[in-house]
């Protein structure tokens, strides 16, 4: 399995279709772990480097039982402290 595979994440959602994503990075807000995803779509051929840009998805982090579970954000406020997070930590980057 290269490296690339193993950041491979599938989530089903609420009708039942599998997704898939790559996993890019995690950042944590407030005590809480937030994976930075981006949508695979496995039917398409390669991406091209000139293709729009890729589509991030933000989604929360969960560790129950040694098993980590993703789930979508449903807290507006919550949502806003992880992208205010990640453009501090952008700006930080880019000093």
């Amino acid at each position: 399995m290269t490296e690339q595979e193993s950041n491979i994440i599938k989530t089903q959602d609420e009708n039942g279709e599998i997704h898939s994503f790559e996993l890019i990075d995690i950042i944590n807000v407030d005590n809480q772990d937030y994976g930075l995803l981006i949508y695979v779509n496995e039917d398409a051929p390669a991406a091209k480097e000139d293709d729009d840009e890729e589509e991030l998805v933000i989604m929360k982090l969960n560790q129950e039982d040694g098993q980590y579970t993703f789930e979508m954000i449903e807290d507006d406020d919550e949502f806003n402290k992880v992208i205010e997070a990640l453009e501090e930590e952008a700006e930080e980057e880019e000093e």
